[in-house]
């Protein structure tokens, strides 16, 4: 119990730190430009809630590069799903980006272990 109280007091004590380096400069980010025009949007944005907010935010950020993507080709078939899909909301847009995305290869089934003797 004792152990679990301290846990929970250290936790509370690290989300300063932890929100300070979040919120910290756009220089570690993986695309500092980005980040920047990010932070600008989010700033331009602020006082719209909802759709317009989203209309704002879209209408602010620059398109992602998908050279500095972990995998570009994922990044660039997102982004055409995106365009495809760009008209329509809701359950009808994550429906028409699920549908416009590639279908991941199935995972192989692992093979049940010999019975021990």
């Amino acid at each position: 119990m004792k152990a679990l109280l301290i846990l929970a007091a250290a936790t509370l004590l690290a989300l300063p730190a932890f929100a300070a380096a979040a919120s910290g400069d756009c220089a570690a980010a993986r695309d500092p430009g980005r980040c920047e025009a990010q932070r600008a949007a989010l700033k331009a944005c602020a006082d719209k809630r909802g759709a317009e907010k989203y209309a704002c935010l879209d209408a602010a950020l620059p398109p992602v590069d998908c050279s500095k993507a972990s995998n570009p080709e994922r990044c660039e078939t997102t982004q055409k799903a995106r365009e495809v899909c760009q008209s329509r909301t809701g359950k009808d847009l994550k429906k028409c980006l699920r549908d416009e995305q590639p279908k991941k290869k199935p995972r192989h089934k692992r093979q049940p272990a010999p019975p021990k003797n």
